[in-house]
């Protein structure tokens, strides 16, 4: 193994090591059929995002803000996550022609039909108890192909008045691929019938102290991160 190579294993273990346990519990899996890029995606979505504009209108009246912070190229968007039906709203918030690619939690996809159903939508799963290399490997190439991405660094939902535990994994994605963070708030612990607001700040790159920062900067930005976002939602009620 070449020095090249050896320093992009590594980069991948490290990412890996973010999002869930240490590199040296995972497992080799054998590779899949790949999705999202099919018929689904490019024909069917843009019916369906006017289905789901229409049907989450009924249960809450929404207000959509900053969506021209949008970049034009890749981008992590990181969203703060207290509902299932948060990937839809930032889905809505964004108002592209495709979906931006999802990191959503493994048991997501044990179901086969729900699970492709998921795949075909640009969902592709991360299992958050291990360094799931695969998740990694997805998601520097979604981002290097020009591509956004879509995380919830909280990883699971989490209720209001609760203090989330976010990881660092988002960040570091997107400091190895040098792409932006883009911050978007949804208004966290709503209930059926209630206002919602989804509001996407200015996309921005944190200041690094080197080209490879440790766990503790990274924590460090990761908790600017989620800052930024709880701040915008105190700032627009």
């Amino acid at each position: 193994m070449n020095e090249a190579t050896g320093n992009r294993q590594q980069a991948t273990e490290t990412v890996g090591a973010a999002i869930g346990r240490p590199p040296e519990a995972a497992g080799k899996k054998p590779k899949k059929k790949e999705y999202g890029n099919g018929f689904a995606v490019r024909y069917i979505y843009p019916i369906l995002w006017w289905i789901l504009r229409i049907v989450l209108s009924l249960y809450h009246w929404s207000s959509f803000r900053g969506r021209e912070n949008l970049p034009e190229g890749p981008c992590v968007i990181c969203a703060n996550h207290s509902g299932f039906a948060d990937p839809l709203w930032v889905f809505l918030l964004m108002k592209t022609r495709m979906p931006p690619w999802t990191m959503a939690r493994k048991s997501l996809f044990e179901k086969p039909i729900f699970g492709r159903f998921l795949a075909a939508f640009r969902a592709f799963p991360v299992d958050r108890d291990h360094a799931d290399m695969a998740a990694v490997k997805k998601s520097l190439s979604v981002l290097k192909n020009g591509e956004k991405l879509l995380i919830f660094p909280e990883g699971t939902r989490v209720k209001k008045g609760k203090k989330s535990e976010p990881k660092s994994g988002a960040v570091l994605l997107a400091q190895r691929a040098g792409v932006p963070l883009v911050p978007v708030y949804i208004t966290h612990g709503r209930k059926p019938f209630q206002p919602i607001r989804v509001i996407m700040g200015e996309a921005y790159t944190p200041a690094y102290s080197s080209r490879r920062p440790d766990s503790e900067e990274l924590e460090r930005h990761t908790a600017e991160l989620m800052e930024r976002i709880y701040e915008m939602g105190e700032a627009s009620k």
